[in-house]
């Protein structure tokens, strides 16, 4: 079996909508177009549901911060979108620090306060690593391009169908392999340690 790939999941889909890979540069081209931001909506709208793709980094290069934020540190090049981000070790939602992205300069702007600042993070480039669900919804959005070159709005329509499946039973499997809930450690954020005292 071959490694998936984006020129496995973009000949997937040329043959899935009834062409065939040859002379097909403007299908190529739009699929290109739209890969990247097709990849990046799956994984926000699955929120960190599925258990593929992902990569953990210390960020090290800091600067000052804009827009109120006192650091800056730069993301890698192969981040498509960011899960969470840990301060010293702890999840900033857990410690209740805020934080932001400047995608303009590619940083993550945060109140470090000299803490160690690591990112989790989904990391382009890893299709190899997608379930099959995930991979398939993937492609049906690819196709519903094509679908849109072609003027056939309503397969097209049909195909964002099949994908939203796809990407649905994507997140219930990857919701299997993980524990129900977060653990909660004693000792949560600054707030519940003032409200408990």
């Amino acid at each position: 079996m071959a490694m998936r790939t984006k020129d496995t999941l973009f000949n997937a889909a040329i043959y899935n909508t009834g062409l065939r890979p040859g002379n097909q540069t403007g299908v190529w081209e739009a699929m290109d177009a739209n890969y990247e931001e097709i990849v990046r909506a799956a994984f926000e709208d699955a929120d960190g549901t599925v258990p593929f793709g992902k990569g953990r980094v210390t960020l090290t290069s800091r600067s000052n911060g804009t827009f109120g934020y006192d650091d800056a540190f730069t993301l890698p090049n192969d981040v498509i979108h960011l899960i969470e981000i840990f301060l010293d070790g702890r999840s900033a939602s857990d410690v209740q620090e805020p934080w932001e992205i400047d995608a303009i300069n590619n940083v993550l702007l945060v109140n470090a306060a000299e803490r160690p600042v690591a990112i989790e993070y989904v990391k382009e480039g890893g299709e190899n690593t997608w379930s099959s669900n995930f991979a398939l919804g993937i492609q049906r959005r690819l196709e519903a391009v094509i679908k849109n070159i072609l003027e056939e709005t309503e397969e097209a329509s049909l195909k964002e169908q099949e994908a939203d499946m796809f990407f649905m039973k994507a997140g219930v499997k990857g919701a299997k392999n993980r524990s129900s809930r977060r653990v909660w450690k004693r000792g949560g954020g600054r707030l519940l340690r003032a409200r408990n005292g």
